[in-house]
Parts: C-alpha cells; structure tokens; sequence
C-alpha cells in the first residue's frame, strides 16, 4: 500500500516541567479509614489526599478533582505514617493515595499485604460511587497505579499482576516476596518502574530490583540513585532506625529524587501528561546525572542518532527504521520535537506490528530558503499507543551551511 505523506505542524520546544522534587500545589490532609475484607474481616489504612487546609481530618478539596488514586505498600514492620512525607507529596501533586496498615507484624503475609492494596483501590471505587462519600466522584478510577517501599514494593507487584485496574507501577527498593515478585513481574502488562539505590545493603539491588527488571515485561525502568540506600526511601523509620542501612546521600536529596521519579511517572501514565515523557524515557532521562537508568521501551529507532547537511530552499531526508521489540503487537503513533523547521513523516500512524517486525519510514525536513547557517538538533519519537505514554526516541540533526 502506497503510504500517504503527513505534514506535521512546527513543534516548539517544550516547556519547562514543574519541579516535581518539591511539594506540588495543593495542601495535603490525611485520615484513617476503615477497609472492609470479603470475608468480612477489616483492616485499617493511611488516606492521604488534596486538602484545603494540611494536616490529619482536614477538609477534602474537590477543586482539581476527580484524582487520580494510589495503593501504596509499607515496608517491612514500617507503618505508613514512616513515608508520610512522600504520602503528602503525591498528595500535593492532586493524587489520592492510600496506604494498608495491615501486615505491619515481624511475620507478614506478603500475599495478604498484596491483597489488602487491591481492596484498598476497591474501597476508593465504592467511595468514589457513594454519594455520601467526600471522594463521590472525585476519584478517578481508570487511573490506577501502585506503589510502595521494600516489602509493599514487592507487593506491589504481586497485586498489579492480578489487577488489570493498574495503569502503572512505580516503587522504591522493591524487596523479593513469597510469592515472587520476579515472577509477578514476568506478567504485569502495565508499565513498571523500579526505583533503587547504588548501596542498598537491604534489598541489594543485584538480588532483588535487577532481578524484576530482568524478569519484567517492557515497558519497564530500574533508575539507580547513585549513593541512595534502602533506608534513604523511608522518612521516619520505625524503632527508631533500628537494622537499617546508611548511604552516600543525605536522605533528604534521595527523598527529593524518589519523589521527583514517582511523580513524573504517575504524571505519564495516570494524569496523560505528554509533556514529561523526556523525563521518564527520552533525554531527560538518559542525560540525568544522579540516576543510571536501565530501560525498555517496547521498541526501538534506528538507527538512534543521524547527522544530514542541508541547503535553504532544499529538504534533509532521514531513512529509519521502527522495530517492535515487544513480545506483543502494537501501535504507534509517531512524532518529532524541538524541530526549528517544518517536517513532514511518511507515517505518523504505525501497526499493529507483530512482535519482532519491522517497518521503514522517512522524515523529511524543509529549510526555508534564506536561512542562515545553523546545526538544528532535534528529538524523532515514536509513542505507544496502548497507553498513550512510553515512548522510544531517537536524535536527528540538520546543519545548514
């Protein structure tokens, strides 16, 4: 079939991200709720949510609403006011996040832990559905994600794997469970980041997040935190930090990377916010000097960087090539950013193409006749559409003599 050339609209650079290390702008409340199990036992959890005024049984704040929600997962005898600080940061950013306390004795069911996560998003759906409710109707329900620390990080996985609710996983110093998470990982099909530390002495990363990275479906990331520790994740650790590790990094620098990497990835994959995919998968990421990120999109660009002269009034052609290196068909959407010039790609609609396949595409780049010498480097992507968020990138420039 003879592909139609797309002409694509001038793409400005993109804005400047908020910071996403530091709290966001709205204020955070928290209370604790009651979640009732099936069989009619309950357990109790941490609700942290948009506020209008900070601190415990504040007022809801509906203004930004329906949220997006969290299940998060405790570590190991930590309960989850230890991570109130990053609670209340999600929470800042407009997420409703809810933390079990269950599990919280020196012999957990690391299966149960996983359990209660799931029943705490259905409790937020019931809430959400109830008129009664503060949340009615202001949580967004198909926008899921899990996260957790440790021993819920494991969890965590062990839940996204039984919950097709889950759009996105993200933890901190994820911990090897009975069951394994190695194994869960092997089948959640949402996209997965595993937050470490480069001197966790806890849960090293070699035997236990390498290994659920390893083990784990792209789309899937391991950033490295160099100099972050397994202890560095928690605020205020339990019996006073007692068997818990120490690192390079001052905790409140690691803290302020943890939040900043959770942040954006929720940004992504549950609120759709387009502009922080370079944070997650593209340059941002791979040029950010405090975090070694191991990464795997889906697919793949090439070649990755390309170099054409061009003369005004002329066009720079790019021959590449998108491989689906997934073990499923996809679909892409592609694109291009940073672009000075106007550009124009064989296809911008891709698939799905069968998992190993391949297909050739062109981009075409037209120089205005009269311009001035100039190197213009700019960012070619190609964007999953089954999620609308991960995307693989590659470099093209143009020079103009």
């Amino acid at each position: 079939m003879l592909a139609l050339t797309l002409t694509v609209a001038l793409v400005a650079a993109p804005a400047q991200l908020p910071d996403y290390s530091v709290p966001g702008p709205q204020l955070a409340g928290y209370s604790t709720v009651t979640v009732v199990r099936p069989n009619g036992t309950s357990f109790g959890a941490r609700l942290v949510y948009p506020a209008t005024s900070a601190g415990l049984n504040a007022p809801f704040d509906p203004s930004a609403g329906p949220y997006p929600a969290i299940s998060f997962g405790h570590g190991f005898v930590q309960p989850p006011s230890a991570y109130q600080g990053t609670l209340e940061h999600l929470a800042s950013w407009g997420y409703v996040v809810i933390a079990s306390e269950s599990q919280g004795s020196i012999f957990p069911s690391h299966q149960g832990l996983a359990n209660d996560m799931r029943l705490c998003l259905d409790w937020l759906e019931l809430r959400n559905a109830d008129a009664n409710s503060v949340l009615f109707a202001n949580v967004d329900t198909a926008a899921f994600g899990l996260s957790g620390h440790s021993m819920g990080a494991g969890c965590s996985l062990l839940a996204a794997a039984a919950d097709p609710r889950v759009r996105a996983v993200a933890n901190l110093a994820a911990a090897q469970t009975n069951p394994s998470a190695s194994a869960a990982a092997a089948t959640v099909t949402c996209p997965i980041a595993l937050i470490s530390g480069s001197q966790d002495t806890i849960t090293p990363l070699a035997s236990h997040g390498q290994l659920m990275y390893d083990a784990a479906l792209a789309p899937k990331l391991l950033p490295v935190i160099e100099g972050g520790w397994h202890c560095g994740f928690v605020d205020n650790p339990a019996l006073g930090g007692f068997g818990c590790d120490s690192g390079a990094l001052p905790k409140p620098a690691q803290l302020a990377l943890a939040r900043r990497w959770l942040t954006t990835v929720f940004e992504l994959y549950l609120r759709g916010d387009s502009s922080v995919w370079s944070a997650v998968w593209g340059e941002g990421m791979a040029r950010d000097p405090q975090i070694a990120t191991s990464f795997e999109p889906f697919a793949r660009i090439t070649p990755f960087a390309q170099r054409l002269p061009a003369l005004p009034g002329a066009d720079a052609v790019f021959d590449f090539t998108l491989h689906n290196s997934a073990s499923t068909p996809q679909a892409f959407t592609l694109g291009a950013d940073q672009s000075l010039f106007p550009f124009s790609l064989s296809q911008t609609q891709v698939g799905p193409l069968a998992p190993g396949a391949s297909v050739q595409l062109q981009l075409t780049v037209s120089i205005p006749a009269g311009q001035t010498p100039v190197l213009e480097r700019f960012t070619l992507w190609a964007q999953r559409d089954l999620d609308a968020g991960t995307r693989c990138y590659g470099l093209r420039g143009v020079r103009v003599p």
